[in-house]
């Protein structure tokens, strides 16, 4: 009996040796905090957007394409196999978050990030450890996929994908990341999305998880959707719906119907600070004439000139 048990000790010694030797040789990978990032080429997966990241990031005066990185916690009970994941609110912290769930053996709380590279036709994938909730995982693989959607708030398929394992000698260490980058090519709402394997020492699977970025509005040079503002009409400049337009024959835009606009405008809201002379104030189309726009008064919109030629009118340039 006494053999027996030393053999399963000596067993299991050498099962723990083998499990550490991968990460003993990634001990300076550990220190020096970086990862190793596969790239891996697009399939056409398509994949839903969430509706929590849509609702979480809109509001009528709040820019939908600003760059933020949204936050989840996956809890994870170890002697149950029970998980739960949740999108963090902006004030929440780890503290909060370990009075929230003290029932929880483990949690991790992560960021994912998309970053449009502006002229790079560019965008950057971002993963991030940004604490843990009782004891910590040793192992995170990880597949983040970029997607592109014609319309927002409804699916994407896949441009492509990048692989990646984050480990330690002894557990994952806060503020890893993982960081992909992928070409954009088309006009397109894309958003990023992680799906993720959390393991033990020995490799035994603690917990999976999927998230996304927010979704963010570029041109196919990576440039993102500008933000307007007009506080007179309490009106922003509405981003495309969809990035399948087809280019056509503008229609007529003459200076009567540009005297007509402002007429119209100065009716509605006769307080209003615009400065109408043509060098100052533009009247843009929210929906360009040539991809399809009308002079109807609620596709136009004010905007100053300088904002008009160098940034609004560049970017459907690039559409």
């Amino acid at each position: 009996m006494k053999k027996i048990k030393n053999y399963l000790l000596s067993l299991l010694t050498v099962t723990l040796i083998v499990t550490l030797l991968p990460l003993s040789a990634n001990a300076e990978q550990d220190v020096s905090n970086e990862v190793v990032v596969l790239d891996v080429l697009g399939n056409n997966e398509i994949a839903f957007v969430e509706p929590s990241v849509v609702n979480n990031v809109q509001s009528e005066k709040q820019n939908p394409n600003e760059i933020e990185e949204v936050q989840y916690l996956l809890s994870y009970d170890k002697v149950t196999g029970a998980q739960s994941t949740r999108m963090l609110e902006p004030n929440e912290t780890i503290e909060s978050l370990s009075q929230v769930t003290p029932m929880a053996q483990g949690g991790v709380v992560y960021g994912v990030l998309l970053t449009p590279i502006e002229g790079a036709a560019e965008a950057d994938l971002s993963f991030r450890i940004n604490g843990f909730i009782g004891s910590k995982p040793n192992r995170i693989d990880l597949t983040y996929t970029l997607y592109r959607g014609i319309q927002r708030g409804t699916t994407g398929t896949s441009v492509g994908a990048c692989t990646a394992i984050i480990q330690g000698i002894l557990n994952v260490k806060e503020g890893k990341t993982v960081t992909c980058t992928k070409k954009i090519s088309q006009t397109g709402f894309y958003f990023g999305e992680a799906k993720l394997t959390i393991k033990n020492i020995l490799g035994v699977v603690m917990g999976t998880d999927s998230a996304q970025t927010r979704q963010i509005l570029t041109n196919k040079h990576a440039t993102v959707y500008p933000f307007h503002y007009d506080p007179y009409s309490n009106k922003t400049m509405a981003e495309p719906s969809r990035t399948d337009w087809a280019r056509t024959t503008s229609i007529p835009w003459t200076s009567d119907d540009r005297y007509k606009y402002i007429k119209e405008y100065s009716e509605k809201f006769p307080n209003n600070g615009w400065n109408w002379d043509g060098l100052v104030t533009h009247t843009h189309h929210v929906r360009p004439r040539n991809l399809g726009g009308t002079n109807a008064f609620d596709n136009i919109i004010p905007i100053p000139a300088r904002v008009h030629e160098t940034i609004v009118s560049p970017w459907f340039v690039g559409y």
